[in-house]
This record gives C-alpha cells, structure tokens and sequence, in this order.
C-alpha cells in the first residue's frame, strides 16, 4: 500500500478509468482501498491504492477501463486480519468465488 496515494485522496474526488471515463467518486478513505460510489453501475466498488496510476487535485486515475471495473467483484472491504501476506490477493479471495485456503467457514469452496 502507498501511504501517499492514501493521504492524497479525499472524499468527493472524481474517479476516472483508463479510458479517461467518469466512474464515480471517492464516498470513503481506508487505510489499505477507497469506496468508489459509482455513477454508472448499481454497486459500490473497494479499490485498491495499487491500481490508482495518478492523483490530480480532484481527480483519482485508475489503470482499470470501464469494463473491468464493472466485472471486478469488490463490492466488500477484504478481511485483512486472516491474510496479511499479500492485501491485494484479498480482493480476489473471500465471497468472490475464487479460493482461499485460509477459509475456515468454506474449506471445501473451490
């Protein structure tokens, strides 16, 4: 995680994909993602400071387009408390269908 990209955004910040598209805007600040509130799509996302590229006074560039951040399944902060290791892999883990040997409550989940 970047502490400068996390001290750098601020709520109310505009969202923008690689395709330089208005996605939403930043509703809240964590220490290890942001919310996205989506202007386009029905949820809200949790993105990870590792795929902001830029941060420009009130604006939030991603490496995503669009359409990967409408597939991506992060509509829940991940559970940082169980896998330390590698945050990242979290958003890819728990309730995502992807599977995560240290789920106690799923261990037969693929």
């Amino acid at each position: 995680m970047s502490t400068s990209k996390q001290h750098a955004i601020r709520k109310h910040m505009h969202v923008y994909s690689s395709e330089n598209r208005d996605l939403g805007q930043v509703a809240e600040v964590y220490e290890d993602s942001f919310l996205l509130h989506k202007n386009i799509f029905a949820k809200k996302r949790y993105i990870p400071y590792e795929l902001v590229t830029t941060i420009d006074d009130n604006r939030v560039d991603l490496r995503l387009s669009e359409d990967e951040v409408d597939e991506i399944k992060w509509e829940k902060r991940p559970d940082y408390e169980h896998h330390l290791a590698d945050p990242t892999q979290l958003f890819y883990d728990r309730g995502h269908g992807i599977h995560d040997p240290f789920d106690e409550t799923n261990p037969d989940q693929p």
